[in-house]
């Protein structure tokens, strides 16, 4: 029927992600993969929108390339910033070939959303709240990053450890340089506390996430610390104010991302929000009800749901 509006669908960053991949070993993963296809291909050929929020998707650049060892200075350069990374000798070519890849993907999708929506005068001034309010379970909690580091606790102590043996491999001069990220030197710092805790540091062998992800809190640790503190040492009580803020920012939980796409999607009367969390889409349709009754206007129109259910229902 002419004036029809086509569906849309909420793109996140796992999204991306997975449609970025090029070798799935999971064959769960690689079906959804294939379904992320196919939607593309009904995005292209107009028949489906994709649509994202663009404050929220830039967080996940800086959080998840993070987790990779790149320091995303400027959300409107990211390009720029893996092109400085990469230029780094120990830096991984796949690893900035695939975020590439994200970027390429994201600058495709419509924007329906940034910050400025979710404050301020609009239908419900709380949503994010609320969306949490049921979408969580139980109290919050410090995120558990479990792994070869011994999680949360152990890897704090490391960067404790490295923060307060930067002055060990800065000079003042260097110190002073705001616009640079020095990967080597903090590349230098963290393989000389990694043995310390018995952890071998390497950044392509079997430990070479977990290593890539302490380079990347540490890069962040170190940009705090020199816009905070003009010289180093680095006192043991400023340490743990940086270290404080560097928690809050890049190791959010994986569910608070979650709740902040959801909100974005409810703002703005999406169709369908894509996840590849099968437990979150359960538990999205299972709280709906309590969450419409929370916001008082009636039947909410969103569903979230996994690419391949997607497929399914655009086609019956």
């Amino acid at each position: 029927m002419a004036g029809t509006r086509h569906p849309n669908a909420y793109v996140d960053y796992y999204i991306l992600d997975l449609a970025a991949r090029e070798n799935i070993a999971d064959e769960r993963l690689a079906a959804e993969k294939e379904a992320i296809a196919a939607l593309w291909q009904l995005f292209e050929e107009e028949q489906l929108s994709l649509v994202t929020s663009v404050d929220e998707m830039e967080l996940d650049f800086v959080i998840h390339m993070n987790n990779g060892g790149l320091c995303v200075t400027d959300t409107f350069q990211i390009t720029d910033n893996i092109d400085t990374f990469e230029k780094w000798p120990e830096s991984d070519r796949a690893d900035t070939d695939h975020w590439r890849t994200i970027v390429d993907l994201y600058d495709r999708l419509e924007i329906i959303s940034g910050h400025d929506d979710m404050v301020g005068e609009h239908a419900h001034p709380r949503l994010y709240q609320h969306v949490a309010s049921v979408m969580r379970s139980g109290p919050k909690a410090p995120a558990d990053h479990s792994g070869p580091f011994g999680g949360y606790d152990q890897e704090t102590a490391i960067l404790r450890d490295c923060a307060a043996a930067l002055h060990t491999a800065y000079d003042i001069k260097v110190w002073a340089d705001m616009k640079h990220i020095q990967y080597d030197l903090n590349w230098s710092v963290l393989k000389n506390i990694l043995p310390h805790y018995d952890h071998h540091p390497d950044l392509k062998g079997p430990q070479g996430e977990a290593c890539k992800r302490l380079l990347g809190l540490l890069n962040r640790v170190v940009n705090i610390g020199k816009k905070s503190c003009p010289r180093l040492p680095l006192q043991d009580s400023h340490i743990g104010f940086i270290l404080d803020i560097v928690r809050k920012k890049y190791c959010q939980e994986q569910i608070d991302r979650h709740i902040s796409h959801i909100s974005h999607a409810l703002l703005n009367g999406v169709d369908y929000h894509l996840t590849i969390d099968g437990e979150l889409a359960e538990k999205f349709t299972e709280r709906k009800v309590k969450l419409e009754n929370i916001l008082g206007e009636g039947r909410i129109r969103l569903e979230v749901v996994l690419p391949s259910e997607l497929i399914k229902k655009l086609g019956s």
